[in-house]
């Protein structure tokens, strides 16, 4: 299976050339909010994605967003990013998600509550690499698209779907995609990057996102928190009870701010 999955991620069609422009913004080191604004509204549908979600109760701030000027200043290049990255899948892929018992929506839904936590919990712990982080954040269950292809022409979905709806944990999904995929979505989201031919710092965080401590001391703390956010909100069951006392204990083991990611996820689960 896992050379089935590596020649699908081959076959996989280039990223759009406005993708490509708003990476190159946010690779260049004097790239900023202002150039990425004339890319974000040269599509209508996406600025109507960027306003419909900076102006969601997820994210929670404090006034109306009207215009994609304040939207892409309140997100920060990072998340606008991924959300031009994972638009851009949406629009060029065939998103069935049938073997994680889930519609294609449920990858933005899930993608975006993923998101709000690294944003508002996750990020003011870090000092450098935040914009890294942020991308990465909106594109960690990338990966399950490929997966749900592969497992459709091998005619797995039906079982697949049946292991995966026990699945409680992130650790349980995971136990499952090995069995049936030889490899987790991670690891295939890792992958994917590295076919789009993003920068090793991103394709380290993102193979990392699953065993943080075996990160570079450079990327550790961002792997402990990219980790956390998908113990907590696991693409199956987000935000479950299980799983919100799991992310608990292992932020506190890593030392991350365990009372503040109490707080976040409240605001979230509300």
């Amino acid at each position: 299976m896992v050379e089935k999955i590596i020649k699908k991620i081959k076959s996989l069609p280039p990223l759009p050339e406005s993708v490509a422009k708003v990476r190159q913004i946010c690779d260049d080191p004097e790239g900023s909010i202002k150039d990425l604004v004339p890319i974000i509204k040269s599509d209508p549908l996406f600025t109507a994605d960027i306003l419909k979600a900076a102006n969601s109760p997820l994210y929670g701030f404090s006034r109306q967003i009207t215009s994609v000027d304040q939207a892409i200043s309140l997100f920060g290049m990072g998340t606008i990013q991924g959300f031009a990255i994972s638009y851009a899948v949406r629009n060029t892929l065939p998103v069935n998600l049938r073997a994680y018992g889930a519609t294609p929506g449920r990858l933005m839904e899930v993608s975006s509550l993923q998101n709000a936590l690294t944003l508002q919990w996750g990020k003011p712990q870090v000092n450098v690499h935040q914009q890294e982080m942020m991308t990465i954040s909106l594109l960690m269950e990338l990966g399950k698209v490929v997966a749900s292809v592969v497992l459709d022409e091998s005619n797995q979905t039906e079982p697949f779907a049946e292991a995966v709806a026990k699945a409680e944990t992130a650790e349980d999904i995971i136990r499952t995609e090995k069995e049936y995929l030889g490899i987790s979505s991670e690891w295939i989201a890792a992958l994917m990057f590295k076919h789009w031919q993003f920068h090793n710092l991103m394709i380290d965080m993102m193979r990392h996102v699953l065993d943080p401590e075996k990160a570079e001391d450079s990327i550790k703390r961002h792997t402990q928190i990219l980790h956390i956010v998908k113990e907590a909100i696991p693409f199956t069951k987000p935000l479950c009870e299980t799983c919100l006392q799991s992310a608990y204990e292992k932020a506190d083991r890593f030392g991350l701010d365990t009372q503040a990611l109490q707080r976040t996820l409240e605001n979230l689960h509300q």
